[in-house]
Parts: C-alpha cells; structure tokens; sequence
C-alpha cells in the first residue's frame, strides 16, 4: 500500500513537473520566437479609386503565435486609456461597407483593417502604449504605413478626400456617434464649405439622419459626446494636418453590428456617402434607377395618431387600397412625442415592411 501511495505520488509529481516545463519553454518560444511575416494575413490592406478611406482597428480575432498580450500596466484605462475588448463586428462590416461602397459607385475605396486581436495590438493608439511585445511592430507600422500612404494617394490624386474610421461601442445600441474632435479633424470640410458641411441636413451624419440612423450629436451642432470624440488614427489623419482628408470616427451601437443588419448599414452608408461625394468630392456616383433598384414591391406607410375608431378606419381604407392587405403596429406611448423612441417607429416601420422595398 504504501509502495502504491509512494509511485501514485511521483508519477504525479512529474506530471507537474513536465506542466511546468512545457509553460516555461511557451514562454521562452514567446520572448524569442520571431511574429510571422505574412504581414498581409494580418493587415487587409486594398488600394481604391475613390478619395474614400476606410479603416477598422479594433474588429480582429487574429492570434498571434508567441506574442505576448497587452497588461496595460501602469495606463490609465477606459475608451481613451487601455483596453484589450474587441469592437464586434467591425471587421466584418468593414468589409460590407467596402462591398456596399463598389457596388454604389463602381470604384473601390481604399481600406485598412486590423485582423489581429485587440489583445496583442491597439492600432488607434500611439506606438509607445499601442504594444507591449517589440516584435508586433511591424504589424503595427504596416497599418500606419498603409493608412498614411492611401491618404497621401487621395490627396495627390483627388485634392480631397474622407476617411471612416469604424468603432464600435456599448452605450447606445441604436444609436451611432461622430468623432471629430468636436469638427478639428475635418478642419479642410469646415474652411471650404462651411459650417454647415459640418453638422448641417447635409453633413454626413445630417445624411444619415435623415437615412433613418440614430445619430449623436443631434442636433448635429451640440458637443460630441466624451469618449468618442475621435482617437489616434482620425487625429493623426484629419483635415487639421497638412492634407485635405477630412477625417470622422463612426462609433457604432450593436444594433448596427450584428450580423443581421450590417449589410443594412453599410448599404445606407454607401448611399449617404454617394451624396456627400457629390456634395464635397467633387465626385459623382451613378444614378440609381428606382426601376432597377428593387424588384420587391414597394410598401405604403400610413402613420395616424389620433384616437378613436374613425382613424382606425381610415388606416385600413389607406392599407386596402393598392393589394388588399397590409400590416399594423401599434405604439403606446406615442414614439414621436417620447425621448429615445423614435428610432423605435423606424424599426416598428422596418418590421411591418419586412421583405418590401421604402418608397420615399
């Protein structure tokens, strides 16, 4: 028996002992061992022919073998501080938005996405605190290197140009806010065309208001909101800096993000950005033919608020009058007259027009 306790005792004994062993060489591989160089399989990096940039720093899932991760030691922490998260869904709708963006226009933008994790690289950070494993820089600098020389390709070839940056965040899930450093990084729109380029019915996100999104700031004049202003990459970037890139950081609510509804945001994004491009670069997209647009059948909203049988009646007598059928939803409260329910009506109206295409 105690011959059997003793041999019980060493076999395990060295079972942590080759545990240990086996974590010791990891780190060891980790402080030695050089990052891949594929630089491209962790950077997507794609030349355009429009004076629009996009980049997504923080959407990656990528792994990096032997790299050690970020502990923020010593850094202060939140959305301007250390942060190791990931903004869910961006990487991918970078990729929507670009697809959505050549098929409005028929030109590619220029596009710069992060595939690594958060964990192991910040992109939209400085380079002292961006990293803390010397051997991630060159994947760092292939995206600053990157990003940098495209805005230098739009402003050579176009005199003007508009980078996106794509966020995500966690306070507003219906809601996308702007980040210009309260309008310094769009300095070059602001000068040429106004104030009202800015945060007018035409600026972009006065575009994609009136597009359905839920915006901030609204009125597009008030403040930015604290923590989403704008951060390294659109202040290194933006229009206050020798080139004439105007540059905005798109902080996105989940319900822009989700898998189900990115194709959605990035199609409104592409529309919106067709117009600007019209507006303020000088560029113009193809017509959209509203024949060809959708082969859905198109959908009539009727909106009553007032109370009483009679009204009822009519919104059927509407509905019935083209097919015969149609779809009712009901508020209470009323969303037009109830802070932060508006974009409520939206989705109410989205849902009872399921499968239909809006006439405007």
């Amino acid at each position: 028996m105690i011959d059997c306790i003793h041999r019980y005792c060493c076999t395990l004994f060295t079972i942590v002992a080759l545990l240990f062993n086996a974590d010791l060489l990891c780190a060891q591989e980790k402080s030695t061992k050089p990052v891949p160089a594929d630089l491209n399989g962790l950077v997507f990096v794609q030349a355009g022919d429009l004076p629009i940039i996009l980049s997504a720093p923080h959407g990656g899932t990528g792994e990096v073998a032997c790299v050690l991760e970020r502990t923020g030691a010593g850094l202060a922490t939140g959305p301007t501080g250390f942060f190791t998260g990931r903004d869910t869904g961006t990487e991918e709708l970078a990729q929507e938005v670009l697809d959505a963006i050549k098929k409005r226009f028929g030109k590619s933008p220029y596009v710069v996405i992060s595939k690594v994790h958060r964990k192991f690289m910040d992109p939209n950070r400085p380079a002292d605190i961006a990293f803390e494993d010397p051997r991630i820089k060159p994947i760092y600098d292939h995206y600053h290197d990157s990003l940098a020389k495209y805005c230098r390709d739009v402003a050579d070839r176009f005199q003007v140009g508009v980078l996106i940056d794509l966020h995500g965040q966690g306070t507003r899930r219906n809601t996308v806010f702007r980040g210009t450093k309260n309008g310094l990084t769009v300095t070059h729109l602001r000068d040429t065309f106004g104030e009202a380029a800015h945060h007018g019915s035409n600026s972009l996100f006065g575009l994609l208001s009136a597009r359905g999104w839920t915006v901030h700031p609204s009125p597009h004049d008030e403040k930015e909101q604290s923590g989403f202003t704008g951060g390294y990459i659109v202040q290194s970037y933006g229009s206050h800096k020798a080139q004439p890139i105007d540059a905005m950081q798109f902080e996105f609510g989940a319900e822009y993000r989700v898998a189900s509804r990115r194709a959605q945001t990035a199609e409104v994004l592409a529309d919106a950005l067709a117009e600007y491009a019209s507006l303020y670069l000088q560029i113009q997209a193809p017509a959209v033919s509203k024949t060809s647009a959708s082969t859905k059948p198109l959908m009539k909203v009727a909106v009553f608020v007032d109370e009483g049988v009679s009204s009822t009646k009519q919104l059927f007598k509407v509905l019935e009058g083209d097919t015969g059928k149609g779809r009712v939803i009901c508020f209470s409260p009323h969303p037009e007259k109830t802070p932060d329910l508006e974009s409520t009506l939206l989705q109410g109206i989205h849902w009872t027009g399921a499968g239909l295409a809006v006439e405007k």
